[in-house]
């Protein structure tokens, strides 16, 4: 039986890597957000400070990645030896969900101007 400690470092060492690459998938999606809103909202649009929303989503992100661990204490009922090997596939699989949400927007925006241009 393992501890439920070696699950929890398992995933606390992959965080920062985690909050990395989402942070750099943000800054790509938002700057495609902001070239495309500009275009699709006029080029003097005030769109307001987006800086609440993003730290409002590094936090659910952060939330639902504590999610991970937290889950896989509640299907192995502590004894992580039961979860170890699906362990990476659930964490690429929460990675692979929160980069494409994260670079939904960046895909939406631009669709959207795109059709309104055609118009």
């Amino acid at each position: 039986m393992k501890r439920p400690w070696d699950a929890i470092a398992w995933w606390e060492i992959r965080r920062i890597p985690f909050n990395l690459l989402v942070l750099a998938i943000g800054l790509v999606s938002g700057s495609i957000v902001a070239f495309a809103g500009s275009r699709l909202f006029g080029p003097d649009a005030n769109l307001g400070n987006p800086f609440i929303g993003i730290m409002l989503y590094g936090l659910a992100a952060n939330f639902c990645y504590t999610l991970g661990w937290i889950t896989e204490l509640l299907w192995g009922w502590g004894d992580t030896a039961q979860t170890e090997s699906i362990r990476p596939k659930v964490f690429r699989v929460g990675l692979v969900f929160s980069a494409s949400l994260t670079l939904l927007p960046a895909i939406a925006i631009p669709l959207i101007w795109a059709i309104q241009r055609h118009r």
